[in-house]
């Protein structure tokens, strides 16, 4: 259990001889923050779990600290509140997707970070990870009306359209794309774009191919940034 290695951590820190590597220096203890940001993420992970196989309406703060070997009531002093926990669910979900098209984000440009990122989204799909699978739950239910989780997907399409307008923005500045796209409506119809492609995948995923939503999607931004 994590709770026990946590113990463990501060008992290897306490000093002592017996403590002391074959170098003489005892092992270095972890800070607080360094716990809490490991349990912190272990218990995303443990609601990722639970959100992708059975949804997020029976999950309860509770089940989720004992999914991730904790004590039930450590989720709710992390968090507070489960809307809180969903929402950031929802913020690893998205930097997961976003470390995806890291290698995309080195420079290359523009269009090549955006295409990286809806590589990184739609890629996602063939071989889901928990916090992808959730993520995806996690919007269909706030489509459906779930009240605690359409404020929070709200935010984070806010955000990631942001990031999208700053991207082609940067591009223009740059030189790379033409003058005359509006950012924030490529943004607009860009996040649409995935958020359609995805849902389209969850609800029949043997009759959606990736492989063409990948290509359709890059060739889709290339000229919508680059042509004319």
């Amino acid at each position: 259990m994590l709770e026990g290695e946590l113990v463990r951590d501060r008992h290897q820190g306490g000093g002592g001889g017996e403590c002391a590597g074959a170098s003489g220096e005892a092992p270095a203890r972890r800070t607080q923050a360094e716990r809490r940001a490991r349990a912190e993420s272990a218990l995303i992970a443990a609601a990722a779990r639970l959100i992708a196989e059975h949804g997020s309406t029976g999950v309860t703060l509770a089940r989720v600290g004992e999914e991730a070997g904790f004590s039930r009531g450590l989720a709710t002093h992390y968090f507070g509140s489960k809307a809180a926990l969903l929402a950031r669910l929802q913020e690893a979900a998205l930097a997961e997707a976003m470390a995806a098209a890291a290698p995309e984000r080195s420079g290359a440009g523009a269009v090549d970070e955006l295409c990286g990122f809806a590589r990184g989204c739609l890629e996602g799909v063939r071989n889901p990870t928990d916090l992808g699978r959730a993520f995806v739950v996690l919007g269909a239910e706030a489509l459906a009306g779930a009240s605690e989780l359409t404020v929070a997907v709200a935010e984070l399409d806010t955000r990631t359209r942001e990031w999208a307008a700053e991207v082609v923005g940067q591009g223009q500045r740059d030189g790379e794309l033409r003058p005359g796209v509006d950012p924030g409506a490529f943004a607009l119809a860009f996040v649409g774009l995935l958020k359609g492609l995805v849902v389209q995948a969850a609800a029949g995923p043997k009759a959606f191919d990736v492989g063409v939503a990948v290509a359709e999607s890059e060739r889709w931004i290339r000229l919508a940034l680059t042509a004319g």
